[in-house]
C-alpha cells in the first residue's frame, strides 16, 4: 500500500504542471477588455488593477459600456450585461509524511467554487460579493460589501471583508500555500485576520475600522456578534514609491471560556517590483492579555514573472511563539514552490510543492483553476 501511495506521489511530481488561480472575467465583458489590462497575470495585479479597484470599479471614459444605454433616467444606472463571474479549482494533492514514511493522495475536485459580482452602480457606490463552495460544504458568502465615496470627505465601506485585505489580499495571491500569519487564531476564538463583519472609513492612505471580532458565522439570537465588544483596527500606507504600511489592531473580546480578553496585534507590510519580480514581505507581533501570551512571525514571497503565461511563486511562512504561550503550539516554519502556466488568460494549471520544516512533510499539489 506504501509503495502504491508512493508511486501516486511520484506521479504526482511528474505530471506537475497545474496550478491555481482563475480570472474573473465579469468586468472584461462589461468593458470588452482583455484580462491583461488589470492583471499581469489572474489573479496578480498590474499598478492599472490596483488603481481601478481604487477607483470603486470605475473606468473612467468607458463607464457607459456598463450600463444599459436604453434605460432613459439620469439618476437609474442598470448593467447591461449582469457582471456575474464563476471560477473552479479542481487540485490532485499528496501528503506525504517523511517522519512515518507514509503518503495519502486525494482528488479534490472540485474543491472550491465561487459565484462572483461587483461592480460600480455609479461614480460613488461599488460593490462586491461572491458565494463560496468550498470542501463540499453549503454555500455562503464571504467577501459582501458596498463601498460608498467621493460623497462625504472620507470613504465608507460597510459589510463582510477580510482585515488582511489592507496589507496583502489573500485572492490576489498565486501560491496555494497561504498567508498563514492571517489565519492564526487568538486563544479561545472563533475569529483571526480574515473574515468578519464591520465597517471601514478611509482617508486618503488611512483606513480605520471596527468589526464585530466573531468572524462570519450564523446570527444566534438574531445577533451576529455573540457579545458587545469589538474589534478596532486601523492600517496607514506611507506615501513612497512602493508598498510600505503600518497595521495596527485592538481587539476587546470574551474568549469561549466566557473570560475577558484583550487583543494586541501590529504589524509592517513591503512590496517593491524589481523588473519581472515583485518582492513583498509580512512581519507581525501580537499578544493576548500580557505579552507572555505572544507570537510574532509574517511571511516572504517571491512572484517572478517570465512571461505572462508562466509565473514562477516562492513562499515563506514563519510563526513563532515563547514556550511558555499558547502560540507555542501554532508554531509553524514552511516553504512552497508554485508553477503556473496558463493555457488562456482565465485558466491555468499549476504545481505546487509545500515543506513543513517543524512536521517534515510535504503537500505536492496539481491543480487547475478556470473562470468564466
Amino acid at each position: 500500500m506504501r509503495r502504491t501511495l508512493f508511486a501516486v506521489a511520484a506521479l504526482g511530481m511528474f505530471f506537475t504542471m497545474v496550478g491555481r488561480a482563475g480570472a474573473v472575467p465579469a468586468f472584461a465583458r462589461q468593458y470588452h477588455l482583455s484580462c491583461s489590462t488589470c492583471h499581469v497575470a489572474y489573479p496578480k495585479l498590474k499598478p492599472f488593477g490596483e488603481d481601478f479597484i481604487a477607483n470603486g470599479y470605475v473606468l473612467g471614459g468607458m463607464q457607459d459600456r456598463a450600463y444599459d444605454d436604453q434605460v432613459i433616467d439620469d439618476v437609474l444606472n442598470l448593467f447591461k450585461k449582469p457582471p456575474i463571474a464563476m471560477r473552479f479549482m479542481h487540485y490532485f494533492d499528496t501528503n506525504i509524511d517523511f517522519k512515518n514514511k507514509t503518503a495519502f493522495a486525494d482528488f479534490k475536485t472540485p474543491w472550491i467554487v465561487k459565484l462572483l459580482t461587483g461592480g460600480a452602480i455609479g461614480e460613488n457606490v461599488s460593490f462586491y460579493a461572491y458565494t463560496i463552495f468550498e470542501k463540499g460544504e453549503a454555500p455562503f458568502f464571504e467577501d459582501a460589501w458596498v463601498d460608498i465615496h467621493n460623497v462625504l470627505p472620507f470613504s465608507i465601506m460597510i459589510g463582510q471583508f477580510q482585515i488582511s485585505d489592507f496589507m496583502f489580499p489573500r485572492e490576489l495571491r498565486l501560491t496555494r500555500s497561504d498567508y498563514y500569519i492571517y489565519k492564526l487564531k487568538a486563544t479561545n476564538l472563533n475569529a483571526n485576520l480574515t473574515y468578519h463583519r464591520g465597517i471601514v472609513f478611509g482617508i486618503s492612505d488611512l483606513n480605520v475600522g471596527v468589526v464585530n471580532g466573531n468572524g462570519i458565522g450564523p446570527a444566534e439570537g438574531g445577533n451576529y456578534d455573540t457579545n458587545n465588544n469589538k474589534w478596532f483596527f486601523g492600517h496607514y500606507a506611507i506615501p513612497v514609491d512602493f508598498q510600505l504600511g503600518l497595521f495596527a489592531l485592538y481587539g476587546d473580546d470574551v474568549d469561549t471560556l466566557n473570560n475577558a480578553l484583550k487583543l494586541y496585534r501590529t504589524g509592517i507590510d513591503f512590496a517593491k517590483n524589481f523588473g519581472n519580480s515583485y518582492l513583498f514581505a509580512q512581519i507581525m507581533y501580537g499578544f493576548d492579555n500580557d505579552n507572555t501570551n505572544a507570537f510574532y512571525g509574517g511571511f516572504i514571497g517571491l512572484d517572478y514573472v517570465k512571461d505572462d503565461m508562466n509565473i514562477i511563486s516562492l513562499l515563506l511562512n514563519i510563526i513563532e511563539a515563547p514556550s511558555g504561550s499558547a502560540y507555542y503550539a501554532k508554531r509553524m516554519y514552511t516553504f512552497s514552490f508554485t508553477y503556473s502556466h496558463y493555457l488562456y488568460r482565465n485558466a491555468k494549471v499549476i504545481f505546487e510543492t509545500e515543506y513543513d520544516f517543524l512536521n517534515n512533510r510535504a503537500l505536492l499539489t496539481l491543480g487547475a483553476d478556470y473562470a468564466f
